[in-house]
C-alpha cells in the first residue's frame, strides 16, 4: 500500500472486533462528526473475479463502520462503459444509513459488460458522484474502485481531480498504478491501494479497516481544525507537520 505523503489515516494493527451494529440514533445531529461515504465501483466483466471479494471487503467495512459513533451515510456510483451498449452510470442510489441498508445496496448493484475494449467511464463516474447530495455539513469521501484506464474521450483526470478539490472530498482510490488516480489521492488526503489481475482481500480489508478506525477523530477534526472545510483543514495538517 503506498501512503504518501499527505495520507490522511495511518495503518495500524489490530484484530477485528466483535460485530455490534449500533443504530445511528440521531442521524441528524449537526454537533457529531458527520460523514458521507460514496464507493465509485467499477462492476463490468473485467473485475467480475475481484467484485465477490471487493463486496465482501464493504460490506465488512460498513460492519466496523456501524459500530462507530458517528453520523454517517453511504451510497453507491456503479458504473460501466458508456461507449457500450447497455452500460450506464448509475447515480440515483440513495444515501443509507443503517447496516443492513448498506449491505444490501452493495450485493445487488447492477453488473455491465464493458465490451472488449480498454478503459472504463470512471472519469464520468466520479463527476457523477460528486454531484450526489452530501450534507452541507458532512465530510465527503469518495472510494473508487476499478482494475482499467480511465476513458478519456470527453474529460482528463486532470480536470476530474479538480473536481474532487473544490467538492473538498477527501479521494481513496483502488485502482491500477496510473498517475491520474494516484494524483487524486494525493491531492485530497486520501490513500492509493494498487489492484492488479487479483487483489488480495486480507490487505484490501486492513486497508479499508485502517480507513474506519480514523474516521471519528479525522472527521472530528476537519470540523475543528477546518472549520468543516476540508480545504483548510489540509492546509492546517501541512502547515503543523512543517513546523
Amino acid at each position: 500500500m503506498d501512503t504518501g505523503k499527505r495520507s490522511w489515516f495511518r495503518r495500524r494493527r489490530s484484530s477485528p472486533s466483535p460485530k455490534v451494529v449500533r443504530p445511528d440514533s440521531n442521524p441528524d445531529d449537526e454537533n457529531r462528526a458527520a460523514v458521507d461515504v460514496c464507493f465509485v465501483f467499477d462492476t463490468t466483466g473485467s473485475m467480475s473475479s475481484k467484485i465477490a471479494g471487493l463486496i465482501a471487503c464493504m460490506v465488512d467495512f460498513v460492519g466496523e463502520l456501524s459500530e462507530l459513533q458517528l453520523n454517517w451515510r453511504i451510497t453507491t456510483v456503479p458504473y460501466g462503459d458508456l461507449t457500450v451498449s447497455g452500460d450506464k452510470i448509475v447515480a440515483d442510489l440513495p444515501f443509507v444509513r443503517s447496516y443492513d441498508d448498506a449491505v444490501q445496496q452493495l450485493r445487488t448493484m447492477p453488473r455491465f459488460g464493458g465490451g472488449s475494449n480498454y478503459g472504463e467511464s470512471t472519469l464520468e463516474a466520479v463527476t457523477a458522484a460528486l454531484d450526489k447530495p452530501y450534507r452541507r455539513y458532512a465530510v465527503p469521501v469518495l472510494v473508487v474502485l476499478t482494475d482499467e484506464p480511465p476513458l478519456t474521450e470527453d474529460l482528463s483526470e486532470a480536470e476530474v481531480g479538480e473536481q474532487i478539490t473544490i467538492k473538498e472530498a477527501i479521494c481513496f482510490v483502488a485502482s491500477p498504478d496510473l498517475p491520474g488516480y494516484r494524483q487524486w489521492a494525493d491531492d485530497n488526503g486520501g490513500q492509493w491501494y494498487k489492484i492488479d489481475q487479483t487483489v488480495d482481500t486480507t490487505q484490501m480489508l486492513a486497508y479499508l479497516r485502517s480507513l474506519v478506525r480514523e474516521l471519528p477523530q479525522v472527521a472530528q477534526e476537519v470540523h475543528d481544525l477546518g472549520g468543516g472545510s476540508v480545504r483548510r483543514y489540509l492546509q492546517e495538517k501541512g502547515d503543523s507537520s512543517q513546523s
